[in-house]
């Protein structure tokens, strides 16, 4: 049964590295996209690009930097780079093969006054868990197996942090992965705080 498992692994493995449909879910993404053309505009980062599934619809919508491994390298170091040179995004799309708890909290500094951020995020238990990855939940998500609503709270409070407020706009479950979008709008300390400058 071991042999079967480590065959299968391999298998997905390979599949996923030729890009195939059944592992990106390009279709469902673009659907996804599609309704929610109001706030995919402007400038756009794609990190993890792929090889271009979404880089072409998001051609048609703005201004894209699709973080392509074979152009960028690997996308998490250079989004530092990136930050440290002042980029700043409209919508920013990580599409990640794993968790992209990386990412976070460096995307929120790369936000312009309002923002639209997606992340894909796996479903959890389709992973082998073992105790380092609950940990490292727990690190990140505050929680061994976290929920959607983990994942939107945390994520409200590192935003928080940069004095933007999150709006969940939109969740889709496709198969292994959930799609999650946020509006993300920058606010003034003064009245996120509720104080005056003196």
């Amino acid at each position: 049964m071991v042999g079967h498992t480590k065959k299968s692994h391999k298998k997905t493995r390979l599949l996923q590295s030729q890009n195939a449909d059944i592992y990106h879910h390009p279709i469902e993404k673009k659907k996804q996209l599609q309704n929610l053309t109001e706030y995919i505009n402007g400038d756009i980062l794609e990190v993890f690009g792929g090889q271009g599934n979404l880089t072409e619809y998001y051609k048609k919508c703005g201004n894209v930097t699709a973080m392509t491994k074979e152009k960028f390298g690997d996308s998490f170091d250079v989004i530092y780079s990136m930050r440290a040179n002042k980029k700043t995004y409209n919508v920013i799309d990580i599409d990640s093969y794993g968790y992209p708890d990386k990412f976070f909290p460096v995307v929120f500094q790369m936000m312009k006054h309002k923002t639209t951020l997606i992340i894909t995020f796996p479903v959890v238990g389709v992973n082998c868990l073992n105790g380092i990855q609950e940990q490292h939940f727990i690190n990140y998500w505050r929680s061994s197996r976290p929920t959607i609503g983990d994942v939107v709270g945390v994520l409200t409070d590192m935003a928080l942090r940069e004095w933007y407020l999150l709006q969940l706009i939109d969740l889709q479950k496709i198969k292994r992965i959930y799609r999650i979008a946020f509006q993300c709008t920058r606010q003034k300390a003064t009245e996120l705080c509720g104080v005056k400058n003196r």
